[in-house]
This record gives structure tokens, C-alpha cells and sequence, in this order.
């Protein structure tokens, strides 16, 4: 099954890249799509609600949504500093504005 981590909005490289090997483990093909070119963070002028998010099939199974979002947490665990731990990953259904779930480190079952 094919997921997209999606980093459009240009906020975390690293994370992105964190979140695409724990799915990648998972067994899911990952896509990753990249900023653009126009992505700015200037978090003085713009305020981010999220940095990466997760875009799953719509016809994807409850069981297979856990393991994603075991991954999205296997991944925030890995992340550089607790601050950035905390920040909520959402789940959306395919190319939708739909968010199947929002996955931090801390839900036992958000999904």
C-alpha cells in the first residue's frame, strides 16, 4: 500500500525523512513530496499549523491505519529535541482536507 508523507509546507526535512523509514519498515511504499521552491518559514510573519502530515488511500483498513500511526510515533519518538516530540502528526484521507486522525507520542490508540 502507498502512503505520502507530505512536507509541501517545507518544515521538517529531517523529520520527513524519519517518518518515510519508519513506514518504509512498516511495509508500506512511501512517497515523499518535497517543498517548493516558495516555501517560507518566517514563523514571525506566518503561523504554522503543521509541518508534515501523512496522506493515506482512502480504502485503507482500520488495522492498517495503526500500524501508520504506530510509525508516525515510532518516528516523533526519534525526534531531535521534546519540544518537537509533541507536535500532533494528521492523518488524511487521500488527497482530502479529511483528517482521519491526529498521532502523537503520547495516545495509546488515537486511531
Amino acid at each position: 500500500m502507498r502512503v505520502v508523507v507530505d512536507n509541501t509546507k517545507g518544515g521538517e526535512a529531517r523529520f520527513a525523512s524519519n517518518l518515510q523509514e519508519s513506514l518504509n519498515a512498516a511495509g508500506f511504499e512511501v512517497d515523499v513530496r518535497e517543498p517548493s521552491a516558495h516555501a517560507m518559514y518566517d514563523t514571525a510573519v506566518h503561523f504554522v499549523v503543521e509541518a508534515v502530515s501523512v496522506r493515506v488511500p482512502a480504502d485503507i483498513g482500520r488495522g492498517e491505519l495503526k500500524v501508520v500511526a504506530a510509525a508516525v510515533r515510532d518516528a516523533e519518538a526519534r525526534r531531535c529535541s521534546e519540544r518537537h516530540r509533541v507536535r500532533a502528526v494528521p492523518i488524511y484521507q487521500g488527497e482530502t482536507s479529511r483528517v482521519m486522525g491526529w498521532v502523537d507520542v503520547f495516545a495509546l490508540d488515537p486511531i
